[in-house]
């Protein structure tokens, strides 16, 4: 997509914002396959993807199942100079990932998959504000609990202050959206695998019937999952000061470009996660995960230096 007349951005002092790319060194990610409904996950994507409309194509959730990932990014800053010379930072996210077939509506064809971000819980302010501004990921602040790669897989957790339940007595408060939690098993709770996409590509395709592709398309997709990229799409949009009209509106793409895996491999023991009722992050409603337990499955790990790269425009509203 040519890019459009606009104005420089103004990268004056006092503004945290930083030019990408950006590297990411020493990433640690623990994954969990959890299921969903795919007809809310759907109505989801059409609120915020196809909300952006294209005459050649529109996205579709591909599966009933999302990604929820816990990833400790150890060593993060830019790439740009004089933005690499500011100095670096740790930054902690918990994604719930959608996995979107881009359609062409002529033939229905199914030509690429991307990963969605579709909701991210972030320690940092730095990687808010930026992420937001540049990217147009959907960031907000939490605590949260996660284990290092020499310990046990026990537990996971998030927390976010916001606002439960909704009310006009409800003061701002934090409050636990999930937990994932280990049942004690073996004590090699690791198993080191080579390839993870061929893993992935198999677990979509027995996973409830929901897939609506291939295994062989599915293998072509995902032979690079974690390796060399992980295609990622996302919904960039600003209100007005009305917050009623937006003033930009797109579909965006960002590959994470991987530089390096140190280790990857999957989980042995049986996970439990726990959703619990919020109304501000109703995930049960964004994407139909029932509130209570579930066992997740796929449980994988990985280890790696990767690059964020720049986000460039798919589609814009009004172009």
């Amino acid at each position: 997509m040519s890019t459009p007349n606009r104005p420089l951005y103004q990268h004056y002092l006092g503004n945290p914002i930083a030019k990408p790319p950006c590297r990411m060194l020493n990433a640690l990610m623990y994954g969990f396959f959890i299921t969903g409904s795919k007809t809310i996950i759907q109505d989801y994507v059409d609120n915020t993807l196809n909300a952006v409309k294209s005459p050649d194509f529109s996205f579709k959730a591909l599966s009933d199942q999302l990604l929820l990932t816990f990833t400790d990014i150890a060593n993060i800053a830019s790439k740009v100079a004089p933005f690499a010379d500011y100095g670096w930072m740790q930054e902690t996210d918990i994604i719930v990932w959608v996995p979107i077939a881009k359609v062409c509506r002529k033939t229905d064809d199914m030509l690429h998959l991307y990963w969605y971000p579709a909701f991210i819980a972030v320690n940092n302010i730095n990687a808010l504000v930026n992420g937001r501004a540049t990217w147009g990921y959907n960031k907000y602040l939490c605590r949260y609990e996660m284990p290092t790669l020499e310990q046990s897989p026990d537990k996971f957790s998030v927390e976010l202050e916001t606002f439960h339940p909704f009310s006009p007595d409800t003061k701002m408060a934090w409050h636990r959206l999930l937990e994932i939690t280990r049942e004690a098993g073996k004590d090699s709770w690791f198993k080191e695998i080579a390839e993870l996409g061929e893993e992935v590509a198999h677990f979509f395709h027995q996973a409830n019937g929901e897939v609506d592709a291939t295994l062989p398309f599915l293998k072509q997709m995902l032979r690079d999952f974690v390796h060399p990229q992980m295609d990622q799409i996302l919904f960039k949009q600003f209100p007005d000061g009305e917050a009623k009209h937006a003033v930009y509106q797109a579909v965006v793409h960002s590959p994470s470009s991987i530089k390096k895996i140190h280790k990857i491999g999957l989980l042995r023991d049986k996970f439990t996660l726990t959703l619990h009722p919020l109304d501000a992050f109703p995930l049960d409603q964004m994407f139909g995960i029932a509130l209570g337990q579930q066992e997740p499955g796929l449980a994988f790990y990985v280890k790696m230096d990767f690059d964020q790269d720049p986000a460039f425009e798919i589609a814009v509203r009004g172009a």
